[in-house]
This record gives structure tokens, C-alpha cells and sequence, in this order.
């Protein structure tokens, strides 16, 4: 019921200096090392911002890109505005990004946003994904009824419908099913939705991989065990960011969205 803070995230410290200069208070993010809370002044007047060196990003959302991790070849199946996917195409500078949006409109206005050269945008449906290749990462951040967000977005209280629910449900199985086929052996693949849904989140996942022997739940909490041993996640109770194997944020819980992932791996092949 309150308007959550904007929070941005920090690719160099460049960067902090010249927001401290431009006026702009900020204090350490909540879940991020890389993330900073804004208390006072306009980033988006800021020459950091322009230049794509910060973007406003809510920290729940920044986790959920960071969780996929490294790898050569790395899919972001609806990436339209693109906020995760330039903070995957940074972390991985060498490595191939392709970043799939529906709409053309929608990826045009991508490429405009995403600026590091990694990047290579195609639009495409993700239920049926034009790649003749696989991937050793891949994200999944699917349409969803955005239940995590309604401190930003209060109307989706009055919106959302229970047949909404099952129609999501729906385009959002077919979505993961789509991408998973894209999934190297040894892979990894993120499923994330910022609602706070079960049908949206477990449950689809769950449905999704019903007979698929080939893929297995990854505990997210060895991925950010290892974020923290790397300095990436501060210095916060890893179990209240976890409901079973899944990462969990909840608005009131956490200062941050309500944001649902599921890591799923692909066995290797033998």
C-alpha cells in the first residue's frame, strides 16, 4: 500500500561518484552489492543514465537476472524492456546474448535500450522459438499478472480476472516447454514471473516438467550461497528468500517486488 522506492543497479563505480556529484542520495541495496537504493534526486537527468551505465531496476528483479549466471551462449526468451537482459549481456561481456520479443515494435524499441554490443535481438514468439542452436543459459521471465508489483501497479487489483489466471497459466507453459527444448545438456534455465500466483509459478512449473525426465529442480539456494561467497548478495537471510527450492521475494517481506524463479537444469546426455 506504499510506492516503493526505485532502486537502480551500478555497473561501475565511475558511476556512484558522479551521481554523489549530480546530487543524487542513494543508499546500499537490500539483496544487491551492485544495487543502490535512490532517497533523493533524478537519475534519469544524470549523464550515468544516458550513457547506460545505471539503469532503474527493482532489486528483485536484478536477482532474478543474476541468478543465470554465466555461460557462452545465453537466451532471454521475452525480453522486452530489456532491463534483465542487459545486466546478463554485462555480467557475460563475451558471450553471445539474444534477447526474443514478441512484438516487432517491442524489439525495435529493445535495441534502442540495449546498448552493449553482445547483444542480438530477434523477434520471435517464444512458444515457438526460431533457434536451430541451444543454449547453456537461458531466461525465462514470462507474461504474468504481476501480482508482485501492485504497490506500482495498484490497478491490477481491479483488472485481473481468475480466468486470467488460467489463461496465463497456459501461454506460460507452452513458453517454458518451448525454451527448455532450447536448453544445452548441463544447462541451466531460469523461469521467473513477478507474480505471486501459485498457478503462475510452482504449479506451472511443476506441470510443465510432469514425464520430462530429462530436466531436474535446482535448489536456488546453492546459486545464491555462491552469490554471496562472491560478494554479489549481501549479507541477508538466504532461507527467507526461499519457499522450497524456488526464490521467493514478497512485498512487506522483503523491500523489494514480488518475484517467483525456478532453476531448472538439463542432465547431461550418458
Amino acid at each position: 500500500q506504499h510506492a516503493p522506492a526505485a532502486a537502480i543497479h551500478i555497473y561501475d563505480d565511475q558511476s556512484l561518484a558522479e551521481l554523489a556529484g549530480d546530487g543524487i542520495q542513494l543508499s546500499p541495496g537490500h539483496l544487491l552489492s551492485t544495487a543502490r537504493t535512490v532517497l533523493s534526486g533524478d537519475v534519469t537527468g544524470t549523464q550515468a543514465f544516458r550513457e547506460g551505465r545505471i539503469s532503474i531496476q527493482d532489486e528483485a528483479s536484478q536477482l532474478v537476472a543474476t541468478l543465470v549466471g554465466r555461460g557462452e551462449t545465453i537466451l532471454d526468451c521475452c525480453a522486452a524492456p530489456g532491463g534483465k537482459t542487459g545486466l546478463m549481456a554485462r555480467r557475460n561481456p563475451h558471450s553471445a546474448v539474444f534477447a526474443s520479443e514478441l512484438h516487432p515494435h517491442r524489439a525495435r524499441l529493445l535495441r534502442g535500450l540495449t546498448r552493449q554490443s553482445n547483444i542480438r535481438v530477434v523477434a520471435a514468439d517464444a512458444r515457438q522459438l526460431p533457434f536451430s542452436t541451444t543454449f547453456d543459459r537461458i531466461l525465462a521471465d514470462v507474461p504474468c499478472s504481476g501480482t508482485g508489483t501492485l504497490a506500482r501497479n495498484p490497478e491490477i487489483k481491479w483488472r485481473l480476472t481468475l480466468e486470467d489466471l488460467s489463461n496465463l497459466q497456459s501461454r506460460q507453459i507452452a513458453i517454458l516447454k518451448s525454451a527448455l527444448a532450447q536448453l544445452t545438456p548441463g544447462g541451466r534455465l531460469v523461469y521467473s514471473t513477478c507474480s505471486l500466483e501459485p498457478e503462475e509459478n510452482e504449479a506451472g512449473v511443476e506441470a510443465a516438467l510432469a514425464g520430462a525426465m530429462e530436466f531436474s529442480i535446482v535448489n536456488c539456494r546453492e546459486e545464491l550461497e555462491r552469490l554471496r561467497q562472491g560478494g554479489e548478495l549481501c549479507a541477508v537471510n538466504i532461507e527467507s528468500l526461499l519457499a522450497g527450492p524456488y526464490l521467493r521475494t514478497i512485498p512487506g517481506v522483503h523491500p523489494c517486488d514480488g518475484f517467483f524463479a525456478a532453476m531448472i537444469e538439463r542432465k547431461n546426455r550418458g
